[in-house]
């Protein structure tokens, strides 16, 4: 929180590679002892489902391709455009993960 409300009075810019949305959120859950092992697939945040995947993370009864093609919202996010329910709406009918132990 300290580093969100320090963003506010002094806003930092992205570098694609070192500092985005992923790198940023990897960096901040270190403190957390079941953050995944760090990995370039965090820092190439397009292979990052994929790396989720693999860590058991994602609905891996499936396989990954599969849960990708059916996780596609776009048609979903259209259709629920204004809805006040929007975030659930795009998210009905989606693969979920089995209980993590």
């Amino acid at each position: 929180m300290k580093t969100i409300n320090e963003m506010r009075e002094r806003p930092r810019f992205y570098n694609t590679l070192t500092t985005n949305c992923t790198t940023t959120i990897a960096a901040h859950t270190r403190v957390n002892a079941e953050a995944p092992p760090w990995s370039w697939k965090i820092l190439l945040s397009g292979y990052l489902p994929d790396y989720v995947y693999e860590l058991g993370r994602l609905d891996t009864r499936r396989p990954f391709a599969e849960l990708e093609r059916l996780s596609w919202v776009n048609a979903r996010a259209h259709a629920a455009d204004h809805d006040p329910l929007f975030s659930q709406r795009i998210r009905e009918g989606l693969p979920m993960p089995a209980e993590m132990p």
